[in-house]
């Protein structure tokens, strides 16, 4: 089974133990529409179009504002925001603090903000170029090299090395993770400080200025990182006064156990959850697994990621079984739904009041073989039905349209969805 143009045929079919499908999407966003449905007369798009009642509108209003707040927030934290440094700036209903957002660091190009893209693709540069320089025996000049490289990539690790010197460059892997070690639990920052412990851009700053203030850790750490890796982190995050590690990955794996109790796992959570009990055994694995090769072939065969989407194209990663591609194909549609509820079409689907399935809204070129053969553009005007038929069968497979599978298995016809994308929230 893969999502190759050869087959028109996806799967269906799930693990029933699991409790997970995509008839089942658990997104929040997806469960609190659903409860409108009934009031609304109509399954009715964007949350702006939810006005067949004054109570209804009102509540969608307060939902709209609910998960824009929480996209502005998840933005600030991740990119900078021209023109917007603050919170208060983000005119937020919630947060009227005026806290900095991201700090400011010195670069070589001069002051810069330092976000949480920063901090994930300087870990992932670091670890790509180490596994060429170790692992494929590239010349070390030949693996470092910079040319062409955007600063995003190496600002963070630039900087770390100017607070702690090049004797702490095995650590820098070590401080990537711990700023992204953040709680799972929604907060809602009420001091300056929760709002840096719940962003991973100050928590990279403040536990590199710690390293600095403490240069003997680097040499406390020693190269069998399962000796002093628990204690040496639960150092630096304490003195940030942020949560321990051990408590933030039992934390996560607790919530992945109450979810496997209750609607259950999707075969990506059963995946999930192997690798956070894994983490919690040994919490190093993954932040330089070229540090031990059994741990990174391990990792690569335990753990490797199902697939990627590069320039616009799904390429397989590992063997992918039939729940599997059910669940990518579902999450996909999932996200391009959600994000279209919300009030963000493209503006091809806000002109014609149409909906775009996940394929097409976010250009997965080799997604969908009726688009890859020119028999649909991945847009549609629900009043017409679908572009292309569906069938289901018995065992759950289908033939056609992934897209309209989602909203027949969630127990929608595509003919009675409202799509008005002019529609406004009363004032």
């Amino acid at each position: 089974m893969n999502t190759s143009t050869t087959s028109k045929r996806y799967s269906l079919a799930m693990d029933t133990s699991s409790g997970a499908a995509i008839d089942k999407p658990r997104d929040s966003h997806h469960r609190m529409w659903e409860k409108l449905r009934q009031a609304m007369g109509a399954p009715r798009i964007p949350l702006s179009n939810c006005n067949t009642r004054p109570d209804i509108h009102q509540y969608a209003q307060f939902l709209g504002q609910v998960f824009a707040e929480q996209n502005k927030l998840s933005q600030a934290r991740f990119v900078s925001i021209p023109g917007i440094k603050t919170l208060d700036a983000l005119k937020l209903v919630l947060i009227k603090e005026p806290w900095q957002i991201n700090p400011v660091i010195e670069s070589a190009n001069g002051q810069r903000e330092l976000c949480t893209k920063d901090i994930l693709e300087g870990h992932a540069f670091f670890l790509e170029r180490s596994f060429a320089e170790n692992l494929l025996s590239f010349p070390e000049a030949a693996a470092w090299v910079r040319e062409g490289i955007s600063d995003v990539y190496t600002a963070a690790y630039d900087w770390f090395i100017t607070e702690c010197g090049q004797n702490t460059r095995s650590l820098f892997p070590v401080i990537c993770d711990l700023s992204l070690q953040i709680s799972w639990k929604t907060v809602s920052p009420t001091t300056a400080h929760e709002w840096q412990a719940s962003n991973p851009s100050w928590r990279f700053y403040l536990l590199t200025k710690a390293l600095a203030a403490a240069p003997e850790i680097a040499a406390e750490m020693n190269s069998d990182w399962s000796k002093s890796y628990l204690a040496i982190c639960d150092r630096l995050l304490h003195a940030c006064n942020f949560i321990g590690l051990s408590q933030i990955l039992a934390e996560r794996l607790q919530a992945l156990l109450d979810l496997e109790q209750s609607p259950g796992l999707s075969p990506m959570q059963h995946i999930m959850k192997r690798a956070m009990e894994q983490r919690v055994q040994q919490p190093w694995i993954s932040v330089n697994p070229i540090q031990n090769t059994a741990e990174l072939e391990m990792l690569f065969n335990e753990f490797r990621i199902p697939a990627v989407l590069v320039e616009g194209r799904y390429q397989a990663q590992s063997t992918l079984d039939d729940a599997v591609v059910t669940e990518l194909i579902g999450e996909l549609h999932s996200q391009a739904f959600m994000d279209q509820l919300l009030g963000n079409p493209s503006s091809f689907a806000r002109n014609t009041n149409s909906l775009e399935c996940g394929f097409a809204k976010y250009g997965v070129h080799n997604g969908c073989p009726h688009q890859v053969s020119g028999e649909c553009i991945g847009r549609f005007d629900p009043k017409e039905g679908l572009p292309m038929p569906m069938l289901i069968d018995e065992h759950g497979n289908i033939d056609g349209c992934t897209f309209g599978a989602f909203f027949k298995l969630s127990g929608m016809n595509v003919e009675d969805l409202v799509v008005d994308y002019d529609a406004k929230f009363l004032k």
